[in-house]
């Protein structure tokens, strides 16, 4: 049992590590948030068009230390077992021509790239804060906060509600 609680600590340390620490977008003065997530969309319908998805998958066989895989220690059907397998990664040869085409029409459309830290607990505090109207360039008090349907709102510490 304390095993078990070990590893899950473990996975749960790795999986917040894993947590992205910033957010980055595009910002351009005088635009409303729905007006850069229009040009946003249409930059990357273009780079979509202009550079297909073009998947390929690899398999990758690992571990396999002198039995047959899948069961770590002990015997299985009378063959040592110990912990085996493969694993299958699917790549796309166009995934980065076409983050390259999205940034530079936003570019073109006058957008500048932005990153903003994501928001801790510490600098919530408690407090609630209402979304930031438009697409602000980057300021120590404004960070991004995961919203619970998976979109991302800026805030600006400074303006609790």
């Amino acid at each position: 049992m304390r095993q078990t609680v070990v590893i899950f600590a473990a996975l749960a340390t790795v999986l917040a590590s894993c947590a992205p620490t910033s957010y980055s977008g595009y910002a351009k003065s005088g635009v409303t948030r729905e007006t850069a997530a229009y040009d946003d969309t249409a930059c990357s319908v273009e780079a979509n068009k202009l550079f297909p998805a073009a998947t390929f998958t690899t398999s990758v066989y690992s571990g396999y230390h002198g039995g047959y895989g899948g069961y770590a220690g002990g015997y299985w059907g009378g063959y040592p077992g110990y912990w085996g397998g493969s694993h299958v990664q699917v790549q796309d040869a166009n995934a980065g021509m076409r983050a390259e085409h999205r940034a530079d029409c936003m570019t073109l459309k006058g957008y500048t790239p932005v990153t903003h830290p994501i928001c801790t607990e510490d600098q919530l505090a408690g407090h609630q804060y209402a979304a930031i109207p438009g697409a602000p360039v980057p300021a120590a008090n404004i960070c991004a906060l995961r919203a619970k349907g998976g979109g991302v709102a800026l805030i600006d510490l400074s303006k609790p509600i």
